[in-house]
């Protein structure tokens, strides 16, 4: 097996992931990446009503937080570890579920979830559209859809993009904000907007599903 075909980004990306999550959340720089993800799960603006699918979740850090206002919130990620260390800090947290899934092929029925979110994993995509597909396909008419991720927009970023290509073997590589905003509007997201931070080194794109809304719809019904 290649070191650069989908299977091998994945089961490296896994190992990763798995050593890291028993210090997720205590080290710096996933406190920082906590950060980030609260930052992004912000742009969703979650409401009463709200089913969360977090992808790529970690440790749950987003999950837990909209735990408390939405009806549902559920993360997937691709490492065991980070579902075993997100369901130890969730404890009993109500509505909270966590599964281990790959984001081309995440296990949930069409349209069972009103926003999703994906805070810096996107880089470790091997089929990045296909994923995007998967995100589109699971999200009601009218759902919210959150990318976070640092991107290649500025030249440094786009050196130090090659070096983790080079030095980190889960490394996929980072897109720019303008992909990104390709990637959901071919997946039929509507007239996405990117919010960047940290000089245009990190970018949060936001799209709406195309069609009616599903509280709109629930509303009409009534």
């Amino acid at each position: 097996m290649s070191a650069d075909s989908p299977a091998a980004k994945k089961a490296s990306s896994r190992a990763h992931f798995d050593r890291w999550s028993r210090e997720y959340e205590h080290d710096q720089v996933s406190r920082w990446l906590q950060e980030l993800q609260l930052e992004a799960l912000g742009e969703l603006d979650p409401s009463p009503g709200d089913r969360l699918l977090d992808v790529g979740c970690g440790s749950g850090a987003a999950v837990r937080a909209a735990a408390a206002t939405v009806d549902r919130a559920v993360g997937v990620d691709l490492s065991q570890g980070m579902i075993d260390r997100a369901r130890e800090l969730a404890g009993a947290t109500p509505n909270v579920e966590f599964l281990v899934a790959d984001a081309e092929a995440l296990p949930f029925e069409d349209a069972a979830f009103t926003m999703l979110l994906c805070t810096t994993s996107f880089h470790h995509y091997p089929n990045p559209g296909g994923a995007v597909a998967e995100m589109a396909r699971v999200l009601t008419p009218g759902g919210r859809i959150v990318i976070a991720d640092m991107v290649s927009d500025r030249l440094i970023m786009r050196v130090f993009d090659q070096v983790l290509r080079r030095t980190q073997p889960s490394h996929v590589g980072c897109q720019r904000s303008s992909e990104l905003e390709r990637l959901l509007t071919g997946a039929g997201f509507a007239e996405p907007a990117t919010r960047m931070l940290f000089h245009g080194f990190f970018a949060i794109v936001r799209g709406t599903q195309r069609g009616v809304p599903e509280r709109v719809l629930i509303e009409d019904a009534a």
